[in-house]
This record gives structure tokens, C-alpha cells and sequence, in this order.
């Protein structure tokens, strides 16, 4: 009889044991995964430049490849046979909060001589470089680069835009073109030097 009570006093504390240390170890995988991980610091690629940048204007579309060299994120233009005719761009610098930004303004027109302006703007945060005076639409944009965009409207224009992870992206275009934006969404294209060159 004294050595069953002995037996279950050694059963009751093992298994005193093995709950005391079950409970340690939840107690140890709640504060870990309790813990904020850190954000990884933005890299260099990512944050505003500290100093300004020489724009740059380009007259004729061949020369575009010095635009897009120059410019830190993947440039959105028109891709090959899509129609459209070039007609200038420009890359200057921005102030945002932070430093410089960036924005290349890629003047296109179509066939019928209406204009499309493609603005890259870089770094994507920067929002406080849309323009004002557009309102929502109660609809999204059509789906740019893998992304569903926002799409905005004033009286003359309607503005697609959407941010990627490297470049904030924008389409203007006059009113007339606003049952055509899926098309010309379609032909649009990042580009960087080396794609460019394919």
C-alpha cells in the first residue's frame, strides 16, 4: 500500500513536471510570436535622393533609352506596334518629404491625335505628387502591371494610377478617351535599359 502511494506522489510531480514545463514553453512561443518584428530599413534603391538630378528631355523616341538609364525605378511606356506616336518626355526631380523624387512625363498621342501623358514617379510613396482636382470613380481601373488601379476623374480627364513596390505609376487622358483606357492599358510596358534594348 506504502509503496503504491509512493508511486503515484512520484506519477503526480513527473507530471507536474512535464505541465510546468509545457506551460514554459507556451509561455516562450507566445512572446516570440508576440514580439513587432522589425521593419527592414528602406533600401537606398527605395528613399528619396538627398540631392537634386539634372533633368533630362528627350525630343525623339530613339533617345528614350537615356531617360530610362537615368531614372532609379522601371519607366511605363508604350510597347512596340501599340499605335501611338511619340512625341517628348522629360525626367526632373521633385521635392518630397525626405529629399528628391523623380518623375519622367512620356507625352504620347494616339492615331487620332489625342494625347496621352504617362508619368513614372519615384519613390512609389510619393502621393503627395498626384495632382488635385480628380474625385473617385465607384469602379477601379483596369489592371495595370498585375495590379487592379485606381481610377479618378475630373471634367476634362481621367487619371489611372497605380503603385508598385519600385514606382507610383499614372495615366492621363483626355475624357474622350474614357472608354478606352482597358486598351491602352493593355499596351503599356516597364521598362528598364536592358528591356529596352530587347
Amino acid at each position: 500500500m506504502a509503496g503504491g502511494k509512493k508511486i503515484r506522489k512520484i506519477l503526480f510531480r513527473l507530471i507536474g513536471v512535464i505541465i510546468a514545463v509545457a506551460l514554459l514553453a507556451l509561455l516562450a512561443v507566445s512572446l516570440i510570436i508576440a514580439k513587432p518584428q522589425e521593419e527592414a530599413p528602406a533600401s537606398a534603391a527605395d528613399r528619396p535622393s538627398g540631392e537634386a538630378s539634372p533633368a533630362i528631355s528627350v525630343e525623339k523616341e530613339q533617345d528614350l533609352h537615356r531617360l530610362i538609364a537615368s531614372f532609379p525605378a522601371p519607366v511605363m511606356s508604350f510597347m512596340s506596334g501599340s499605335g501611338m506616336t511619340f512625341v517628348s518626355a522629360t525626367s526632373a526631380d521633385a521635392a518630397v518629404d525626405g529629399g528628391f523624387g523623380r518623375i519622367a512625363t512620356l507625352n504620347w498621342q494616339t492615331p487620332e491625335g489625342e494625347p496621352v501623358k504617362l508619368c513614372t514617379v519615384w519613390p512609389a510613396d510619393a502621393l503627395e505628387l498626384l495632382e488635385d482636382g480628380y474625385h473617385f470613380m465607384p469602379y477601379t481601373g483596369p489592371a495595370l502591371f498585375g495590379n487592379s488601379s485606381v481610377r479618378m476623374e475630373n471634367d476634362y480627364a481621367v487619371r489611372i494610377h497605380v503603385a508598385t513596390d519600385r514606382a507610383l505609376y499614372i495615366v492621363l487622358l483626355p475624357r474622350a478617351l474614357s472608354g478606352e483606357t482597358g486598351s491602352i492599358c493593355r499596351s503599356l510596358q516597364l521598362f528598364t535599359v536592358d528591356s529596352e534594348k530587347e
